[in-house]
């Protein structure tokens, strides 16, 4: 087994923060939708526990994705590396990733639309989880080793 880099080591830490931050932020949000109310009509005790548990997860994620970026912008050289033509790429590939997400998304409401009713709020709830998700979610699985 050979040993990581710090940067090796650094980006992979960037990776497993990034999924952590969409798994939370996705436990956080999908309880506050009214579809995922009808489905889970058990407990709302067990889902309001869900619910905190994706929001504290979610809020320690962000503090430490942003603690990151703050520590490692001080050092030149790790920046650098940490922001490689490879890692730029990977990223506008994943934010074009994000807006054909969204576009299939807004494909798939609009056929379901003509089966079940949406609320507008709804609409909005799920194209902003699509643009946050499939971007970093793509992110990360480009820059996997």
């Amino acid at each position: 087994m050979t040993e990581l880099s710090p940067v090796e080591k650094l980006s992979r830490r960037r990776r497993m923060l990034m999924v952590v931050f969409v798994g939370s932020f996705l436990t956080w949000q999908v309880p506050f939708m009214d579809r995922y109310a009808e489905i889970a009509s058990g407990s709302s005790r067990l889902v309001d526990l869900v619910y905190v548990a994706g929001i504290l997860v979610w809020a320690l994620a962000l503090i430490a994705l942003l603690r990151f970026g703050r520590s490692h912008a001080k050092d030149p050289e790790v920046r650098a590396a940490l922001e490689d033509e490879l890692t730029q790429a990977n990223r506008a590939r994943a934010f074009s990733f994000g807006y054909w997400a969204m576009l299939v998304m807004a494909a798939a409401l609009f056929g379901a639309s003509f089966y079940l009713t949406f609320s507008p709020q709804e609409v909005a709830h799920l194209m902003v989880l699509t643009a946050v998700a499939a971007p970093l979610l793509r992110f990360a699985f480009l820059e996997r080793d």
